[in-house]
């Protein structure tokens, strides 16, 4: 009875024991491989986050996690992957865990803050959270290059374009790996703040990869003020409507047809009195569809006719030989469009290719610097 007993001590203390040695089995992931490793998933997860390949990023991420649970970087790299599947809540749950575990380390603080710059379109006041976590970054090591590049991003997406260009200029002259991410965000606020947006619509869409043709309407409206513009052509090109003849013939049918409800309904229908993009009063205007080099370029022609009232300027460099461009005929429809805007300076062809690239799409800051030369050639002031 003795042994029994002592027996069944033994088996109540050596119990806890098994069963942490079990849960431990049931829990730990143990690596394939040298490179099947935290740090390794956390690179690749992040690699996949620049490519858009959010789902294959989680794979990553969760991985790194498995393999060690504690591993900071990985949960802010979920956090990273879910903020851009929009999904706020879990967005904001990982990057909270993994701020818990970095304590201090300024790598991963810069990495939840990345969190929240990619929260912009979601939460309101992302950039105090945002902000707080890049001054701790920086704080704790100063000049960090990654919290300098995203202080940059938060500045740039504040529409404080100076400020998010000094950032920029710092990281590329810094050498590292956010070298050339900075390069080409240096190169789009240095142009946005030689463009001068002088309206909130304007800076908004100069952020824009890619325009739509209801953003043009929106720039050509707000920063170009064309309805003013217009009004001030006196001497109309042959065979063109005055302003006052262009509203009178067009105000019956109302806009075009696919404008009603849109969020960029006025501006749409205003541009669409003077036919400066296709989608007169009752035919479509495609407000959501990219608009194109070449389609810009006819838009572009379209206004210089009207205000300088040359009809000849939409049909002097037809049949040009040999062609200005590489990669574009003399005999294409917008080829006398392309040809004015780049013989005037309002958009170029690759000055080492020569290649014109008509049916590539139009960046925002690219829109609003060729927009603002315009102006100035036309010597415009509002």
């Amino acid at each position: 009875m003795i042994y029994t007993s002592r027996f069944g001590d033994f088996v109540l203390r050596l119990f806890p024991a098994v069963f942490i040695l079990l849960y431990i089995s049931a829990c730990a992931v143990k690596p394939a491989s040298d490179l099947d490793s935290s740090e390794y998933h956390h690179k690749a997860g992040m690699r996949h986050v620049e490519m858009g390949q959010y789902n294959e990023a989680l794979t990553s991420f969760n991985r790194a996690t498995d393999l060690d649970k504690k591993f900071a970087p990985a949960y802010a790299g979920i956090g990273i992957a879910y903020a851009n599947m929009a999904d706020k809540k879990k967005a904001k749950k990982y990057a909270g865990k993994a701020q818990g575990l970095a304590g201090k380390d300024p790598d991963v603080l810069t990495l939840c803050a990345r969190v929240w710059i990619d929260l912009r379109h979601q939460e309101k006041k992302w950039y105090k959270d945002a902000g707080k976590l890049l001054k701790k970054a920086l704080k704790r090591k100063k000049n960090h290059e990654g919290a300098t590049y995203y202080t940059g991003e938060l500045f740039l997406y504040q529409y404080e374009f100076s400020q998010a260009e000094d950032h920029f200029r710092k990281v590329v002259e810094m050498k590292g790996e956010y070298s050339a991410k900075a390069d080409k965000m240096w190169q789009m606020s240095q142009k946005i703040v030689r463009a001068m947006p002088g309206t909130l619509a304007g800076k908004k869409v100069a952020l824009h990869e890619e325009i739509t043709r209801a953003d043009l309407a929106v720039l050509l409206a707000e920063e170009l003020k064309i309805s003013t513009l217009i009004e001030r052509q006196t001497t109309p090109a042959t065979g063109f409507l005055t302003p006052e003849e262009m509203r009178a013939e067009n105000s019956p049918a109302g806009g075009p047809s696919d404008s009603k409800g849109h969020w960029a309904e006025v501006w749409i229908n205003e541009l669409s009195q003077y036919g400066i993009l296709e989608g007169a009063p009752g035919q479509p205007f495609y407000p959501d569809e990219p608009i194109n080099r070449a389609e810009y370029c006819m838009a572009i022609q379209r206004l210089l006719t009207i205000v300088t009232g040359d009809a000849g300027l939409e049909t002097r460099y037809f049949g040009e030989n040999p062609s200005r461009f590489q990669d574009v005929p003399s005999s294409h429809p917008a080829y006398n469009a392309m040809a004015l805007c780049a013989e005037r300076g309002f958009i170029q062809a690759d000055m080492i290719t020569g290649r014109f690239g008509p049916g590539e799409s139009v960046a925002g800051a690219d829109a609003l610097l060729s927009i603002r030369s315009f102006q100035n050639a036309l010597r415009i002031t509002f």
